[in-house]
């Protein structure tokens, strides 16, 4: 691999335009030459925030490194994943500098590394240095920058206070000249009531945003229409240059009619919340790779101190009480350098029953009749300049009749209306303002689609509840109701919302009575053919409602959680999969299925399979969740038995199975060839390494020896590389290799070779 260490700024020179980099109140940026930035403080991860910025090397290694502020090394960690080689530097104006993801540490500081590695023959090591043993002055050499860890080659660098609270480098004492206003791509908006729905039948809509018509100005077309509480999402990010990589924007403020409702800012951050990301973020958005997606109004579980809300209402519009009307909503995006953008779009909030009322109909025939309709009076200033009546044919709106305003004897409006049905015509008005805002309004009568008389009953565990459908197929039920059962017991009753002729929605959050469900009824009143029809054989339930909960499904498996697994009490569900031929699949119990897939946890939750123990072979034997992109299972975290049960630790839902890992790691790629001879200094021993499953721990993973002393052993699990270098170049003669890689599990691969050196 090219090394980057006599011509950085030739090397930096070939990237795209970069970026000219200042400092303040003392410190220097830990890269010379441009800074140019992949990602930014507070960047959405899974689980956690991003705690620094990335600072890119142009693709290669070898980059120096220089200490920003007069001060000493404090620490030194090193691990096959997570941050690589890490040094932390505490300067002498008390923060804490962390520098990630390094190929190698000045000689200085990499020797005693070295020393405390060959002393305990283990790679992976933490390690505190006392003040007075490794001084460094502002501008000194202390690394190079590679990718060990996670990722490409880069450097992430961090600033931290002197309790280790991370702070946000562009605000605190770094600098970049920055030209580029934050962009906005959609607004989203989520009902946050505990039954409230979208005309789509879903709890959270996105709008595509127009290019702004000038640089930083955005305005949505679209006058809405909202009369439930409703919170506000953004999508929205920011680049340090033109065609940037993309960043979080530092502050995020949200205004309605120009008061202050909700505040975001990304300018420091607390480990000990640092799991509120996936409520700060739309955890579901960044899950389907979006990750620029905030959330501008308070979420329950959401212990992150940057963001709060001003008006006392969560920020939700609507929480407390709205005079109908129009209103302006406005968010504004601002980052580190003062660079602003604004997002501005007009609302209408309506009354919270219906606005039109139908109060009577006069029938002329089985298909001809004339609807009389009236509005309320709040609505008088919402300029409404049309109203159309729709009759539905199954999931479809059809505009039918016309309308006119009655006469003094009955002043209201009236509609000339013209069905196949009229008895048992499917109506619903809509009305139309000056400024375009559609409302759809009420919906009248019951349902008639002349077919098969039966119903189908979905469902649908979304972030913050149950989904249920009813897609209808009968002639006439104007009321229906859903029953939701456990174990024979009647847990309560829910209303579903009719959407169209086939179709109702019900949305049912959370709720201590409904902690476990296994059947759902439902039922349709107006027609009297339909008896009750059940879904059974669930096994839905709400887990962080108490401090422990375990939840065992049949006798084999077993969930065990609590409220400091979630931010909030939720819904999950557990199915079993029966496998007939599991020995091809290499599996060791049945497949279980956790839905939804993707969900938002505080901390990791305990999964346990019912294993019968089978003596030596246990140990061969993890549980794994299926990666169902790669099309490959992962090893969990934390696997062990506990009696008979195995357990691990899973962090969301899919797919959970015992697996067997009977496969020893690969060693591939030596370099090194037995009966060969080298240069002294030549002899730098590098080869590829892979495991398929159970994966190569940091600690005693890898294991090479050279005439049988240990050598200390880079590894990355990203591009599989490994290497090791002697201390000092081998004497001539002849020579021993040793290698031996371990995984998790204990299977074995060794590699041996002799070879002589000149």
């Amino acid at each position: 691999m090219f090394r980057l260490s006599t011509k950085p700024a030739a090397l930096l020179a070939t990237a795209v335009l970069l970026l000219t980099a200042g400092s303040v109140a003392g410190q220097e940026w830990p890269i010379k030459e441009q800074i140019d930035l992949s990602s930014g403080f507070g960047d959405f991860r899974q689980d956690h925030f991003h705690g620094g910025i990335d600072i890119r090397t142009g693709g290669e290694e070898g980059l120096e490194i220089f200490s920003p502020v007069d001060g000493h090394v404090w620490r030194v960690k090193m691990s096959y994943d997570g941050y690589g080689k890490g040094l932390y530097i505490r300067g002498k104006d008390g923060h804490i500098y962390v520098f990630g993801h390094l190929s190698r540490f000045a000689d200085e500081i990499e020797q005693p590394v070295r020393a405390r590695q060959v002393a305990q023959r283990t790679y992976a090591q933490d390690i505190y240095f006392s003040e007075d043993s490794l001084q460094v002055r502002k501008g000194q050499l202390i690394g190079y920058t590679g990718q060990s860890g996670y990722g490409g080659p880069h450097l992430h660098f961090e600033e931290r206070t002197a309790d280790n609270r991370p702070l946000n480098p562009l605000k605190h004492g770094l600098k970049l000249r920055d030209k580029v206003k934050p962009q906005f791509t959609r607004i989203g908006f989520q009902m946050t009531d505990d039954s409230s729905l979208f005309d789509n039948g879903t709890r959270k809509v996105f709008i595509d945003l127009p290019l702004g018509r000038k640089p930083g100005a955005y305005h949505l077309d679209t006058t809405l229409y909202f009369h439930r509480p409703v919170g506000v999402l953004a999508e929205c990010f920011d680049m340090m240059r033109p065609e940037g990589m993309k960043q979080s924007v530092y502050k995020l403020s949200l205004y309605f009619d120009g008061r202050l409702y909700y505040e975001a800012i990304l300018d420091t951050l607390d480990y000990e919340t640092s799991d509120a990301v996936n409520l700060e973020f739309d955890y579901l958005s960044a899950m389907d790779d979006r990750k620029h997606v905030r959330r501008l109004f308070e979420k329950a579980g959401n212990r992150f101190t940057g963001s709060h809300a001003v008006s006392g209402a969560r920020g939700v519009f609507g929480l407390v009480a709205e005079k109908p009307g129009k209103y302006e909503g406005k968010i504004v995006a601002e980052d580190c350098d003062g660079n602003k953008s604004e997002l501005t779009f007009d609302f209408l909030w309506g009354p919270p029953g219906d606005m039109v009322a139908l109060d009577s109909m006069v029938v002329h025939s089985y298909r001809d009749a004339d609807c009389y309709f009236s509005t309320l009076p709040e609505i008088s200033d919402f300029d409404i300049d049309s109203l159309t009546v729709f009759v539905n044919r199954g999931d479809m709106w059809y505009r039918v009749g016309s309308i006119s305003v009655g006469d003094s004897d009955q002043p209201s409006l009236k509609c000339a209306l013209s069905v196949g049905d009229v008895e048992n015509a499917l109506l619903r008005v809509f009305l139309f303002n000056r400024d375009g805002c559609l409302i759809r309004d009420n919906i009248f009568n019951g349902v008639a689609e002349r077919g098969k008389k039966r119903v189908e009953l979905a469902y649908e565990i979304i972030e913050d509840g149950l989904l249920v459908t009813l897609d209808a197929h009968v002639k006439r039920a104007s009321q229906t109701r859903l029953e939701l059962y456990y174990r024979d017991s009647l847990l309560g009753i829910e209303y579903p919302r009719l959407f169209n002729m086939l179709q109702y929605i019900c949305f049912i959050p959370p709720k201590k009575e409904y902690a476990r469900i296994d059947r759902i009824g439902f039922a349709m009143s107006a027609d009297a053919s339909m008896s009750p029809r059940m879904k059974d054989s669930l096994n839905i339930m709400v887990v962080g409602l108490e401090d422990t909960e375990e939840m065992t499904f049949g006798d084999r498996f077993k969930l065990t959680t609590g409220k400091l697994d979630f931010h909030e009490p939720r819904f999950i569900e557990v199915r079993e999969n029966y496998i007939l031929n599991k020995g091809p699949l290499l599996l060791n119990s049945e497949h279980y299925v956790i839905t939804p897939e993707s969900f938002a946890c505080r901390d990791y939750f305990e999964v346990a399979v019912s294993m019968k123990r089978a003596g030596a072979y246990d140990r061969y034997s993890g549980l794994c969740w299926l990666d169902e992109k790669k099309n490959r299972w992962v090893w969990l975290r934390d696997n062990q038995y506990l009696g008979d049960w195995l357990t691990a630790r899973a962090g969301g839902g899919g797919s959970v199975a015992a697996v067997f890992d009977y496969d020893p790691p690969e060693i591939n790629r030596l370099n090194i060839i037995a009966g060969r001879t080298y240069p002294r200094d030549r002899v730098d021993i590098r080869f590829e390494t892979r495991d398929t499953l159970s994966g190569i721990p940091s600690d005693g993973g890898i294991t090479v020896t050279l005439n049988g002393q240990w050598l200390p052993c880079d590894y990355d699990p990203e591009t599989l590389q490994a290497r090791a270098v002697p201390p000092s170049p081998p004497e001539p003669g002849e020579h021993h290799l040793g290698i031996t890689i371990t995984d998790r599990v204990g299977n074995r691969t060794e590699r041996f070779a002799k070879f002589r050196v000149q």
